[in-house]
């Protein structure tokens, strides 16, 4: 029965995303809205025990998820145009991660203690949601930008500004996830631990992926690998081996993986064949099977008024941390006038990666007290997001006088 499920799920999550992409959405609400339907507390059609199946693959997706976003960073991008993006996506992800922090402190503290935390569960939960509300999902303001076919500074700024700001949240993900594990799980836990112990994760995870890149390229390049599906087969074992080797040794998987797709970018021969089967064979399929099975999972009984007010909150206190970000960002770097105005509003949309994280905490032991009302946040404010995405984007580039409608720039 597993592969008739299988096959009615990515039958489902592929015809909703034609849907949602033809009235102008990004596909990646056709996949939540087909496991949203999928979901065994919604529907029967899945059964429950289903879920603990898919638990394995959607590891695996992510794993390809992070391997894409190093894929994207080439050594001759980040040499002309890195350090001025890369410093403008660290204020804008870094203010928003403040921003959340402090004012989810304060809200569960004091103004509606959510699901009656403890003092540890209280610093994990806020610093573990923070760390989520760094990073952007470009492809809403990418397919404004596409359909307008909009350019100029402002344009750049966002495109710059989110092309790094997924690295600078896997590090502020990293850190809080580590620090939130031996703060919760160790009843006294010293500074230069918590520390070593986050050092060691993500120096570890770099380096496995230095090694298993390095394996990898002199192994496609020695052998002559030049045939599509053989390059698909050591791709993925390379891939699964990174990730094994990383979660065996207690490092940071997601850097392990971030690291094999940057070397395998900059490194590789057959880096142009290699990267094209990734965006353009598996791609969809790895997506599309990560997020349909993410949104099955999503345990609807945390959901309650007081989940909604905190999913408002933090769609506008994120928002002004990215503001904020953005504004000093702009300032210190002597931007044009227009993206000191309007880039953030590019910068709002959320989704992607940052949904695979939160579900993620949800298989953590040590945070099952507030796995479900951290992932209900999330998921709700991606939904809204992914919703009001495309008409600010569009908003703001239309002000900043850079898209082109009825033939007018």
């Amino acid at each position: 029965m597993g592969i008739l499920y299988l096959g009615f799920i990515l039958l489902l999550g592929y015809f909703l995303s034609v849907i949602f992409e033809k009235i102008g959405f990004p596909k990646i609400m056709g996949y939540l809205t087909a496991g949203l339907i999928l979901n065994p507390q919604l529907t029967d059609i899945i059964p429950p025990g289903f879920d603990s199946i898919a638990e394995t693959v959607t590891i695996f997706c992510l794993a390809f998820i992070t391997f894409e976003i190093g894929s994207s960073f080439s050594l001759s991008d980040l040499r002309d145009t890195g350090r001025k993006y890369f410093t403008l996506a660290f204020y804008e992800s870094f203010t928003a991660f403040v921003f959340v922090l402090i004012g989810f402190f304060a809200i569960t503290l004091w103004v509606f203690p959510i699901a009656g935390l403890g003092m540890h569960l209280v610093v994990a939960f806020t610093l573990l949601l923070a760390s989520l509300a760094a990073p952007t999902d470009p492809s809403a303001t990418l397919a404004v930008i596409h359909e307008y076919k909009a350019g100029g500074p402002v344009t750049k700024a966002i495109l710059g500004a989110a092309a790094f700001d997924d690295i600078v949240t896997l590090f502020l993900f990293s850190f809080s996830l580590s620090f939130a594990r031996s703060y919760v799980g160790t009843a006294d836990v010293s500074f230069f631990t918590v520390l070593y112990h986050i050092l060691y994760k993500i120096t570890g995870a770099v380096l496995t992926g230095v090694v298993f890149g390095f394996i990898f390229n002199k192994t496609v390049g020695w052998m002559k690998i030049t045939e599509r599906k053989s390059q698909v087969v050591i791709f993925l074992g390379f891939l699964s081996l990174t990730f094994g080797v990383a979660t065996y040794l207690k490092m940071d998987e997601l850097f392990s993986t971030l690291t094999l797709g940057f070397m395998v970018r900059n490194f590789n021969v057959y880096r142009k064949q290699i990267l094209e089967i990734t965006e353009q064979g598996l791609e969809d399929l790895f997506f599309l099977i990560f997020f349909v099975f993410n949104a099955m999972a999503f345990d609807f009984s945390a959901t309650n008024l007081s989940i909604v007010l905190s999913i408002l909150m933090f769609i506008v206190i994120r928002a002004l941390g990215k503001y904020t970000g953005m504004f000093i960002g702009t300032h210190k770097l002597k931007m044009d006038k227009k993206v000191k105005k309007y880039a953030f509003a590019g910068l709002i949309p959320q989704g992607g990666i940052v949904l695979g994280l939160s579900l993620m905490l949800g298989k953590e032991p040590e945070f099952k007290g507030f796995a479900n009302v951290l992932s209900g946040i999330i998921m709700g404010a991606t939904i809204m997001h992914e919703f009001m995405g495309p008409v600010i984007s569009h908003l703001a580039l239309k002000l900043a006088g850079e898209t082109q409608e009825n033939g007018k720039s």
